[in-house]
């Protein structure tokens, strides 16, 4: 059946951080899901999404909505196709981030930095960001 690994995963970490009372949660997720559809590039939208990973897509729309009815502080992260590239600290990052016809990438350096920063920056604090070169 379909994958509810990150789904079912994230309601753990919520109910365990809510009795540690940690307040905000950081998620990882991926470009093209939600509000930034469309934004990985035709490939993405087109082929790989809904034809190769529609239940892992499915899975990631129940993770973030368990994430947005929370109490919580949280930002969801959406990068572009990973890379294992060095960190270049410059990149797009915001709602509207990605390209609807050109791939997007970006570095698990950069991604992991952004993550960090939004430990303590409440710029994208109850908000889902794209993150791409």
């Amino acid at each position: 059946g379909p994958s509810k690994i990150l789904s079912e995963g994230t309601a753990n970490i919520l109910r365990a951080m809510k009795s540690a009372g940690v307040n905000r949660f950081i998620c990882e997720s991926s470009l093209g899901i939600g509000s930034t559809a469309g934004r990985g590039g035709v490939i993405a939208t087109l082929i790989v999404y809904p034809m190769i990973l529609p239940f892992y897509s499915f899975d990631k729309l129940r993770q973030e909505k368990l994430i947005e009815e929370s109490d919580l502080d949280w930002v969801i992260v959406r990068p572009a196709a990973l890379t294992n590239g060095a960190a270049r600290g410059q990149y797009h990052h915001g709602p509207k981030a990605g390209n609807y016809l050109l791939p997007v990438r970006i570095s698990r350096a950069d991604v992991a930095a952004f993550m960090l920063q939004q430990l303590t920056d409440d710029r994208y604090l109850g908000s889902a960001v794209g993150l791409c070169y």
